[in-house]
């Protein structure tokens, strides 16, 4: 969506952590995944303030990805997210696009708790709506500052890449997971990044409702940490290979280990805050916007932590409706020369990726 095909198209993600790609070939009607790959940007969670080291790392880890997965590619679709991006819905008088691109900064001011003078801004005319009797536009309004924006570009330049477009990670999702479902759906679309989760309601293939929230994966991976006394690595790669969230009529039959018991508690401990933070964005969600007053059908998990075992469940049964782990791959015919391991094991984690490469095929 934001600052803007052809029959190849790569889509780079550069999240907090780690760094995704993924290729995708056209023809016709059918989409091919060519290429994927990941690397880690480094195997503990940064220091934020750390900007030039974790610049000069993720530079690294993008040429040894893209190495590794022989991508010679030199323009690719990326995106931006976190404190930096605020999306909001505003509605305003009628008018045409070209009208509201000439007042959008102006309009966008008081929405926007950023600098004015140093932000890009993009919008969307999601629809029309009456409003005591007036016609009003409601407008999907983004908005990033400038410093991200070039910080990643910067990036991009020193990894020998061109940028063709630059989304912003929610409405990526949204482009992997929303093309193909039901027109009147109320899907919300949730994703577990490393440091926060990203909540994206959308209706009629039409995102209405988005918001940040404070738990993510290396949340988990510390509640590990803590409960056995491990350091974070050790706790990551526990979380990988042995995250559950046991059922409590189970956690008593003596199937499971003491450790596995450990395990469950602590992901079981963040699982439901996360759960409190969607219950209460959901709460909130329904008090917005009279016109998309309608209840969320289903929830979608994508981010590498989705795959936590159970914690879909554990999710469904507290907010007493389907949550689904995403499959962004789904309508994909996968290359022979492709790292299926990497797809069994990071699935959910590539979505972002994949919405960028698909925007850029269009």
């Amino acid at each position: 969506m934001l600052f803007g095909g052809g029959k190849n198209s790569v889509g780079l993600d550069i999240s907090s952590d780690t760094v995704k790609v993924v290729k995708l070939k056209k023809s016709g009607n059918s989409i091919m995944l060519a290429r994927l790959g990941l690397e880690k940007i480094a195997p503990e969670p940064l220091d934020e303030d750390a900007v030039g080291a974790k610049h000069e790392l993720t530079v690294k880890a993008i040429k040894t990805m893209l190495y590794n997965n022989g991508i010679d590619a030199k323009k690719t679709c990326t995106s931006v997210s976190g404190n930096s991006v605020v999306v909001r819905y505003i509605k305003l008088p009628h008018m045409s696009e070209t009208e509201l691109r000439d007042v959008i900064r102006f309009e966008a001011e008081e929405h926007i708790p950023f600098d004015i003078e140093h932000v890009i801004i993009d919008f969307q005319i999601i629809k029309e709506v009456i409003e005591k009797d007036e016609r009003m536009i409601l407008v999907l309004l983004v908005a990033a500052k400038e410093e991200l924006v070039y910080d990643h570009m910067e990036i991009l330049q020193r990894s020998g890449l061109e940028t063709t477009h630059i989304n912003v990670d929610t409405f990526s999702i949204e482009d992997a997971l929303v093309a193909n479902g039901k027109e009147e759906e109320v899907v919300a679309l949730v994703d577990i990044g490393a440091r926060m989760t990203n909540i994206n309601v959308v209706e009629n293939k039409c995102s209405c409702f988005n918001r940040d929230i404070l738990v993510g994966g290396n949340d988990f991976t510390e509640a590990i940490k803590r409960e056995l006394g491990v350091n974070f690595l050790e706790a990551e790669q526990i979380k990988e290979a042995e995250g559950v969230i046991v059922p409590g009529e189970e956690m008593t039959t003596g199937v499971y280990s003491e450790r596995i018991s450990h395990v469950s508690y602590a992901i079981e401990s963040v699982g439901a805050r996360l759960l409190d933070e969607l219950e209460r964005s959901f709460a909130y969600y329904y008090t917005q916007l009279p016109v998309y007053r309608k209840n969320i059908d289903r929830v979608l998990l994508s981010g590498g932590t989705a795959k936590l075992k159970n914690l879909d469940e554990f999710l469904a049964s507290g907010l007493g409706i389907p949550v689904v782990i995403a499959d962004p791959f789904v309508n994909l015919r996968i290359a022979p020369k492709v790292n299926v391991n990497l797809i069994k094991k990071y699935g959910p984690a590539f979505t972002v990726a994949i919405g960028l490469a698909l925007r850029g095929l269009k």
